[in-house]
């Protein structure tokens, strides 16, 4: 079990909680650096989450290097530049510079294709995106089940070794809600207004149900980017 915390430390300590209650224990990874929760500030909560008996790990937002410049420094085993490496050991000695850790599991946040079915370690941490912990995997993104019905698409695994169920707090309650309406929820909640930062962040794991972003409330933007956005359609 693996979850995501894209958006919402808070839906993640509640879901961990859940999870404790029927003796489940997952891996709950973390961005150390995103414009939508402080690890400072949310560092009781992540406690809490690891006294559950939970795992910590690093959910690491890299910024992916374009084809050419990624191949003039391979490294082949991996599919990182040095450049990316670099990035997800800053990563860790930040969420480690809190209290967590050693932290000992990754996964990359909108991981692009060459380090998909990679090797089963990098930098010394497993790789949730590795090829055996892929072969069987199930995820919720963008609100969803990506591959189709969980139930059925997990009986269908038969007699794998290992399944991976990912899934994102975000998109989780008490009651069900479309994943637009859950989405819309979080940012009443938590951002009375957004950055340009935080605006590109939120869009890119929302969910993808066409030019969804004119739902969103005309307070969740900035006066300039609202300014943009309203130019650049016209």
């Amino acid at each position: 079990m693996r979850h995501d915390i894209d958006v919402c430390v808070e839906r993640a300590v509640e879901m961990a909680k859940f999870e404790h209650e029927f003796g489940i224990q997952s891996t709950y990874m973390v961005i150390p650096d995103t414009p939508l929760y402080d690890i400072d500030d949310a560092r009781d909560q992540l406690f809490e989450i690891t006294d559950l008996g939970h795992e910590i790990g690093l959910h690491c937002d890299l910024d992916w290097e374009t084809t050419d410049d990624w191949e003039g420094e391979a490294n082949i085993d991996s599919g990182l530049s040095l450049a990316e490496t670099k990035q997800i050991e800053d990563a860790r000695r930040q969420l480690e510079s809190i209290g967590i850790g050693p932290v000992a599991s990754l996964s990359f946040h909108q991981p692009v294709d060459r380090v998909l079915e990679g090797p089963s370690t990098i930098v010394g941490m497993v790789n949730a995106y590795s090829w055996d912990l892929m072969s069987a995997y199930i995820s919720d993104s963008a609100g969803r089940w990506r591959e189709g019905a969980p139930i059925e698409r997990i009986t269908r695994f038969g007699m794998a070794d290992v399944l991976q169920v990912l899934t994102h707090p975000v998109w989780w309650a008490a009651e069900h809600n479309p994943p637009i309406e859950r989405f819309l929820t979080v940012i009443d909640e938590e951002f009375a207004a957004v950055n340009e930062q935080m605006y590109n962040e939120l869009v890119s794991i929302g969910p993808k149900y066409g030019d969804w972003t004119d739902q969103m409330p005309s307070s969740t933007f900035t006066a300039s980017r609202w300014s943009k956005r309203t130019t650049a359609s016209s």
